[in-house]
């Protein structure tokens, strides 16, 4: 049975309807202080209430027409009914006074794909439940909500976020997904709407179990002039395996985890939960949580290819890639791409983290560029960067396509500024007693040092005669019967000279490189590399 009400007042009593309240055109109901008023659902098409007392509402609210209630409101509103309760319609219900969510089967921003934003703009208290927002958003006040924990909060379980404006004071936002993880928010820019809600796994491109399994996706209603403090909170439970929370930090992407922006690391507050605080967030966009395996180390490596060496200029040439034959994708695995390469690129380059303790053992590699310097390099031009590796100690091996790899005599460091000069010294490469033809590096000037160029065929060894032998490879390359054949503009591993064409024959062939790396009078020695396997 359906009840509309034309114009009621309710002064200092209890009414209860136990059906549906409907307001149409013109309906107005005033409850003053003291008074109760007890419904099912009430369903707005066009009236409004002005509530002073306490309204408590067993079902759903349907408002399909402007303000529900009155600006003047300052009574309480009470969603405690014995099964799940909606606010849908398709207009916005601003909720003034108190709205109070107590009900242990939740109250939801309506389960269909038709609704509204809803808004409350004075206080939300939580006694029993949650409050689902599925894809609508919510807009509250000033003051923060209360009674709210582990199993009384705001579920952003779709694309609807809590909104609240931030100024220079903290601001929570009490909101989850399958668990409790409010963030709170300090802006000490510009004022702004801020909208958040939290996603049950970290940021897709850096899934690894170094992080909390839990994101942050925070949005302004104007873009700029922010300056925030973030704190997240999270659960043991949601820890990766190899999460350490006593050095972690807030962290922030805009590309969905493939690159972050971090702060300061330390140990996270409290204990199941914690927290983590960031400062500095001049935009925003996706936070999470990780320790430092997750945050990118920069170290400083340096070598010289021997083939590209020019003892004119002190540097490496890039000839490969001012005649654009520098694949966007590496040549080792294939499994890296870049989308250009960086002008100052001499080549590809591979190198290797090697356990500390077995340098025979690869932990980790990557592949990036060296620069006419000697600088390994990212597609940016600068300093090599890895993501995802455990702040230790490691031997770095450093491979070429068409030279002698190299391994560090000793460890470095990750955790203390690693540098690593393979140019400088002999020493600073790992010589292996066994090979006593050739020191692990070649001396292409006196005191400086490179790779051992001229491993046409990849075999880490240098050898003009004998089986399988660099020579055979370059005539192969050419035309085993068409010696003086030229293979010009050609990325290949048979270029050992790095001028971008193959010769057998001719000036500036690459045979020559072979043979004065063995000895002319002794062409059948053999150049071999120095790693350890």
């Amino acid at each position: 049975m359906k009840r509309s009400i034309l114009l009621m007042f309710l002064l200092g009593s209890v009414f209860v309807v136990f059906s549906q309240m409907t307001l149409s055109s013109g309906s107005q109901v005033i409850l003053a202080s003291g008074s109760q008023l007890v419904v099912k659902n009430i369903d707005n098409t066009s009236g409004a209430i002005t509530n002073d007392g306490d309204i408590y509402i067993k079902g759903d609210i349907t408002n399909n027409s402007g303000d529900l209630f009155d600006s003047d409101s300052d009574g309480t509103v009470t969603l405690n009914g014995s099964s799940p309760q909606e606010i849908t319609g398709s207009s916005t219900t601003h909720f003034y006074g108190t709205l109070d969510v107590n009900n242990f089967n939740d109250v939801s921003l309506t389960s269909t794909t038709s609704g509204s934003d809803q808004q409350i703009q004075g206080l939300l208290t939580f006694t029993n439940g949650n409050l689902i927002l599925n894809g609508f958003n919510l807009t509250i006040g000033t003051t923060d909500p209360t009674g709210t924990g582990s199993e009384k909060y705001i579920i952003t379980n779709g694309d609807g976020m809590l909104k609240r404006t931030i100024a220079s004071s903290d601001v929570i936002f009490p909101v989850g997904n399958s668990g409790y993880n409010p963030i709170t928010i300090n802006n000490m820019g510009t004022s702004d709407l801020y909208g958040v809600k939290v996603v049950d796994n970290e940021p897709s491109g850096a899934s690894n179990s170094h992080m909390v399994d839990r994101s942050w996706v925070v949005t302004e209603s104007t873009s700029g002039n922010s300056n925030l403090t973030i704190t997240s909170q999270w659960n043991s439970n949601e820890e990766g395996a190899d999460f350490d929370n006593t050095n972690c930090a807030v962290m922030l992407t805009t590309n969905a985890g493939s690159s972050y922006s971090w702060e300061a690391f330390g140990a996270a507050s409290g204990f199941d939960p914690f927290t983590r605080s960031g400062s500095g967030f001049t935009s925003v966009g996706t936070f999470a949580i990780g320790d430092d395996y997750a945050d990118a180390i920069i170290v400083d490596i340096k070598a010289f290819l021997a083939g590209a060496y020019n003892s004119t200029t002190g540097k490496m040439d890039n000839t490969l890639n001012t005649q654009g034959l520098i694949p966007t994708t590496d040549p080792y695995s294939g499994t890296t791409t870049f989308s250009s390469i960086p002008a100052n690129a001499v080549d590809w380059i591979k190198i290797e983290l090697r356990d500390k303790n077995d340098n025979t053992s690869i932990l980790y590699s990557f592949v990036r560029f060296i620069d006419e310097d000697g600088q390994v390099i990212e597609e940016d031009a600068t300093d090599l960067t890895l993501p995802g590796v455990q702040r230790d100690s490691y031997y770095i091996a450093m491979l070429h396509r068409n030279h002698c790899a190299v391994i560090s005599s000793s460890t470095v460091n990750l955790d203390s500024s690693p540098v690593l000069d393979f140019t400088s010294s002999q020493a600073s490469a790992w010589q292996n007693g066994s090979i006593t033809t050739n020191a692990a590096m070649k001396e292409i000037a006196s005191g400086i040092f490179a790779l051992w160029d001229g491993d046409s065929n990849g075999d880490g060894q240098i050898s003009y005669n004998g089986v399988s032998n660099d020579r055979i490879a370059i005539l192969n390359k050419v035309g085993a019967t068409t010696p003086d054949n030229t293979v010009a503009d050609t990325y290949s591993q048979e270029d050992v000279n790095f001028d971008g064409d193959v010769n057998y024959n001719g000036t500036d062939n690459d045979r020559n490189t072979i043979i004065n790396n063995v000895g002319a009078t002794t062409p059948g020695n053999t150049i071999t590399q120095h790693l350890p396997e």
